[in-house]
Formats: structure tokens, sequence, C-alpha cells
């Protein structure tokens, strides 16, 4: 990949809401900054777009930025994008971490946290209302406008099972991808400072420091002190276990076209 001139300079880590985001802007930003222990260190490097207030000023050679939003030109700094990361997950696997993570922010909005009422709001809407309502698009609407088509910038597009199965070939394709030099060592290093079980520690030790970032904020603290947790299991294939039967059916008949294309349905 060139290097992106200043007027081009923001290389997008997206994704559809709990597809493994956070986890990825870890690794990436190990891997192009060193070592990354808190959350709010983490948006330092990369800023979540969603959290800017007022004209952001983009002046160096290259900036990381998270976005939740579905591309388009309307989306926010467009015109200074360089590149994009693109993270996808199986949608049951979104929809099952996305309830829990509503469970922890304490908005679940579903009569008391019932997973079986959930389950039917997101396979009716696509995807999660909430995050509708704030402008995410459906799952599949988020998906198809990174992923379909040609864009006027180059895409690296990344499955959340990647991150499971073998991050250290992931983290030399993220240097591939954004054109740095890295020996084996520091690869090793950023892959392992960025696994499961360590971002679980951070998320411990930003939650004990009351350091305010994605897994502390002072709202939070109900939902933290009954033990849910950010980074949860870090398991595929959750969400489509919590089906039953009859939602298995509705949820392939609302999914089914994009999960073929994707490799998440045979």
């Amino acid at each position: 990949m060139t290097a992106p001139t200043p007027a081009r300079s923001i290389v997008w880590i997206a994704s559809y809401p709990k597809s493994g985001n956070t986890w990825l802007r870890f690794l990436t930003c190990n891997l192009v900054f060193g070592s990354v222990d808190s959350a709010a260190r983490l948006a330092e490097l990369a800023p979540d777009v969603h959290e800017l207030s007022g004209t952001c000023e983009i002046n160096s050679p290259r900036v990381l930025m998270k976005t939740h939003f579905p591309y388009s030109k309307r989306l926010p700094l467009e015109p200074r994008t360089a590149a994009a990361i693109y993270v996808v997950r199986h949608p049951a696997d979104v929809m099952l971490s996305n309830f829990h993570y509503a469970r922890r922010r304490g908005t679940d909005g579903n009569g008391g946290g019932v997973l079986g009422r959930y389950i039917d709001r997101y396979i009716a809407a696509r995807g999660d209302p909430h995050w509708i309502e704030l402008g995410m698009g459906s799952w599949e609407e988020n998906v198809r406008s990174w992923m379909g088509g040609a864009r006027g910038f180059p895409i690296m597009r990344v499955r959340y099972e990647e991150l499971l199965a073998d991050g250290l070939r992931l983290a030399r394709s993220l240097c591939e991808f954004l054109g740095i030099a890295r020996s084996g060592a520091e690869i090793e290093r950023a892959t392992a400072g960025a696994s499961f079980e360590r971002l679980r520690e951070i998320e411990e030790a930003d939650i004990r420091a009351q350091r305010v970032g994605i897994f502390y904020k002072p709202y939070l603290r109900p939902g933290i002190e009954a033990g849910v947790r950010f980074m949860r299991a870090g398991r595929s294939g959750e969400g489509a276990a919590a089906l039953t039967a009859q939602q298995r059916e509705r949820f392939d008949t609302a999914f089914g076209a994009l999960q073929r294309e994707l490799g998440y349905l045979t």
C-alpha cells in the first residue's frame, strides 16, 4: 500500500458493532505504535469517530480511526479516507454479543434481558435496533457498504474468526497492508499483547483504576459490578447455538444470502 497523502490520511478500522473492532484496534495499534496497555491509550492512537466533537484536524501522514457507521460519502471525514480495514463476524455471534453488551450498558430495552425477546427484535430489524437508530444500519447494510463493490481506496477485509484462529498470520497481513516493516519478534509481541486473555487483563486493570475508556465509564458501573464484561467470551458459534430451530429458520431467512456469500452458511 502506498503512503497516503496528508489530505487522505485516515485508515478506518470499521465494523458493525460487536464484531471485533476493539480487538482489531489493539492489534493494529500494537503493530503501528508499540504496546498499548489501556483503553484510554487506544483511544488516543485510534480515535473513535463517534466520540469526536467539533472539527477534527488530521495532519499526520496516517491516522487510524474507528467507526461503526456504514460507508457512504456522508461518513464523517470521508474525503480524508486513505484506506480501511473492515472486520466482519457471523451475524448470530454479533447478535449474542450485542445482547450482552446491552446488559452491560443497562439499555437492553427487551424486558429485563430476556434473550428470546431480543433475538426476535434482532431478526425483525435485521440487526440491533439500538444501533440502527444511531445510524449504523442493519448488519447487512453495514457489511455491504464496506465490502461490496469497488471503492476509491484499498480495503482489507478481516474475519473475526481470523482473530481467534491465527492472530499472528493476521498481524503479518496487517503489516503488509499498512506498509510497515516489523521483525518477527515485534509481530509476535504485538500479537501476544492483543490476545483475548491480554485484553481481559487490560479491561480488569482499567476497571480497578477507573480509567475512563471503552472498558470503564462511571455509568457502566452497575453492569460492571454485576460481572458483565466488554471482553466477554472471545468465541465463535455461540450465537447460532443459542437459536431454537424455529428461530434459526427465521434467522437464515433474514441473513442467509449474505451469510452464504461470506462462507458462514453452506
